[in-house]
């Protein structure tokens, strides 16, 4: 079925040059992978892509690096939504310790490491990253402890014995290969000079080094169909293991693999700066992944990168401010897997001290940090900044292209990406009319056509509700990208665009909901955003959302139209965020809900007569593998086509409470019928 889709899909043309380069990269494998055994004579540099200037580096910052280092000295990880878990300074590297599983050393490919029993590959992925191996590089560095290097030559020596170039299952996907390759040279640059005693084991370091750069060439993730943040993690990691290695062809393979970087922000990253997958979380890697690769370019110096190449980047960072809270956390939109290039202050943050259930990978602020350092780009926070020297007292941004900045006013719309921002006092409202990731191939979408993040006073009142997890739990991959996880409107229980339900379909999603342009205006008593999808086609209906602001009022209107004909039942879902609860009762003109907790927020929904309306339990997850229970407002309803459904969203900031007036009817109408128990889950 997959074959037949890309058949009426893509071009002939195209089709047929995919088949070849498929055909010279299995000839090419094989060429390759003979050479792993004898890699060749390459000698490791020291460049610097560190360079500590360590006077501004706060001192939570540094408690949090070496507390994070302890850990691990300690056979301790810190890992994802898991928790920290004792796994030892003798690790099994093929072990996923939550379902028990380990996989054999034998060669296989990555597609049979997905085994659908309860297990999930990514942990040892995640661990095989190695991406702790910099952490007790920089405790070394600020404490001049012997033990945080010891610990970080043993850790790695022990990787290097158990996993034999290319058996297992860390040896599958090349990704896992670059990140790990770039974890290893960052480590290798915070012990630099290597001391002489040292040159042994950095010999054969190095000889590890050389086998992941010939083993990522073999198993390179580009395919004329598409290129992903995969392949972006490829050329990102060879580009550092030449920047790193020097002997014959590392100077080309630099040439090479920069210029190839610099191909892929053209084609992955819109002029908006959002990556085209269509997900925050990946929005973050990606991010993440070009700023290495600039920071690498920066340490050529003979070389300055590209003004299109950092112009861009900088894009990325505004479009990352834009969607982000005063506070630096972004919405769940789309998957997330908590993916890093390498672990800041934030991580570290989020796995030290935050119980799981308070957790959230997309607290962002030392990334923005970065972005302002770079490129004067937002007010980011935190101090990783120092790690790469980038702390000129002055202020000014190491990189200055000539991008013109857009609006600051109170509604920005990023048109490529399908985001629109809407500010209305202590409010903001982030409305999502997302195209299906990679130009409709979807692999990190999710069903959120119209969907929006209400946030009042800095915090998020209804949310996006995450991912959950990738392939331990098909029903569970498949419930948090549904149409009725998000905050939009959902026509006769059908997906906006198809889900596969089976163990093939769990990074493939339809494309049949395509949204269109948000557009953006002004009215007499306010401005408003506007988009539709064709999700509900096959239905006869196109649904249309309007998302208004009035003046005056501490309020958004929000319009559902349902054009087309016939009757459908439809129901809109409200998600709330950790900790939130409501309370949902009948009026004369629809459904009244009070949600609960700082300020008060009501929601008023009215529409077609008989809507009824419940606060049913539901999950929400902000971290990779984690879940916590949370509430949801559902609203159903049925109607002849065409309908329109209105909801007010109402607030009343926390300064303003204490002057409230008395309940006005309608608000002392939820009370009352609540009390009654009229309202029915």
């Amino acid at each position: 079925m997959r074959i037949i889709r890309i058949l009426k899909r893509e071009s002939p043309l195209l089709v047929a040059r995919e088949v070849l380069l498929r055909a010279r990269r299995e000839w090419s494998k094989r060429r390759i992978l003979g050479r792993l055994k004898d890699p060749g004579h390459l000698k490791f540099r020291s460049v610097p892509y560190y360079n500590p200037d360590l006077r501004t580096l706060e001192e939570d910052s540094r408690a949090l690096i070496v507390a994070f280092a302890d850990e691990i000295r300690a056979g301790r990880y810190p890992f994802l939504g898991y928790g920290t878990v004792e796994l030892g300074t003798r690790l099994k590297w093929n072990f996923d310790f939550i379902s028990g599983t380990e996989w054999p050393y034998v060669r296989r490919e990555c597609g049979d490491c997905i085994r659908h029993d309860g297990s999930d590959v990514k942990v040892p992925y995640e661990l095989s990253r190695l991406q702790f191996l910099p952490v007790l590089g920089k405790a070394h560095v600020l404490t001049g402890e012997e033990s945080y290097r010891g610990a970080a030559k043993d850790l790695l020596s022990h990787w290097i014995r158990s996993n034999p170039v290319p058996l297992g299952v860390n040896w599958t996907l090349a990704m896992e290969a670059a990140l790990r390759a770039m974890s290893i040279c960052f480590l290798l640059n915070l012990l630099s000079p290597i001391r002489r005693e040292e040159e042994p084991w950095l010999a054969s370091v190095t000889r590890c080094l050389a086998q992941h750069m010939l083993y990522i060439e073999a198993n390179i993730e580009f395919s004329h169909l598409l290129t992903s943040n995969h392949y972006l993690s490829d050329i990102v990691g060879l580009y550092c293991l030449s920047a790193f290695l020097e002997g014959e062809g590392m100077a080309e393979r630099r040439r090479k693999y920069r210029q190839r970087i610099e191909t892929e922000m053209a084609r992955q990253v819109y002029e908006d700066g959002g990556d085209y997958e269509a997900s925050t979380g990946y929005q973050v890697l990606v991010t993440q992944l070009f700023s290495t690769a600039l920071l690498l370019m920066r340490s050529e110096r003979s070389a300055p990168p590209a003004a299109a190449f950092a112009g861009r980047l900088r894009m990325m960072f505004q479009f990352l401010n834009a969607v982000a809270s005063a506070s630096g956390q972004l919405p769940q939109v789309g998957d997330c897997d908590d993916g890093r290039t390498e672990l800041l202050v934030d991580d570290l943050q989020q796995m030290i001290r935050c119980p799981i259930a308070e957790r959230n990978s997309l607290r962002v602020s030392r990334l923005l940090g970065l972005g302002q350092r770079l490129f004067g780009v937002g007010a980011g926070a935190g101090d990783d900044a120092a790690w790469y020297g980038l702390t000129d007292t002055a202020g000014i941004p190491y990189f200055q292209p000539q991008i013109n900045p857009g609006s600051a006013g109170p509604i920005k719309v990023l048109p490529k990406s399908g985001i629109g921002v809407l500010k209305h006092g202590s409010a903001e409202l982030l409305f999502f009319a997302i195209p299906n990731g990679i130009f409709g191939k979807g692999s990190h979408t999710h069903n959120d056509k119209l969907s929006f993040v209400l946030r009042v006073g800095g915090q998020e009142v209804l949310s996006d509700p995450g991912t959950g997890c990738y392939t331990r739990d098909i029903a569970t991959r498949n419930r948090f990208r549904s149409t009725a996880a998000h905050n939009t409107l959902l026509i006769d229980g059908a997906e906006q665009n198809r889900i596969h339900s089976g163990p093939g379909g769990l990074f493939l999603l339809g494309n049949e909901a395509a949204a269109s342009q948000i557009q953006e205006g002004g009215e007499a008593h306010g401005y408003f955003l506007r988009a539709a999808h064709t999700g509900y086609a096959s239905l006869g209906v196109v649904h249309t959302r309007t998302i208004r602001v009035v003046d005056g009022e501490k309020a958004f209107v929000i319009e559902d139209e349902l054009e087309g004909d016939g009757v459908h039942d439809f129901e809109l879902n409200f998600q709330l965020a950790p900790n939130r609860t409501a309370e949902v009762a009948a009026d004369e003109n629809g459904i009244l809900c009070r949600i609960l907790g700082d300020g008060q927020i009501q929601l008023a929904v009215d529409g077609p007569t008989g809507l009824q309306g419940a606060v049913q339990p539901s999950l929400i997850s902000t971290t990779y593998g984690a879940t916590v229970p949370a509430m949801k407002v559902r609203i159903c309803g049925r109607a002849a086509v065409p309908a329109r459904i209105n909801t007010r969203i109402s607030w009343t900031e926390v300064a303003d409470m204490a002057s409230c007036q008395p309940e006005s009817g309608k608000e002392a109408k939820i009370h009352e019928t609540v009390a009654k128990g009229v309202c029915q889950a």
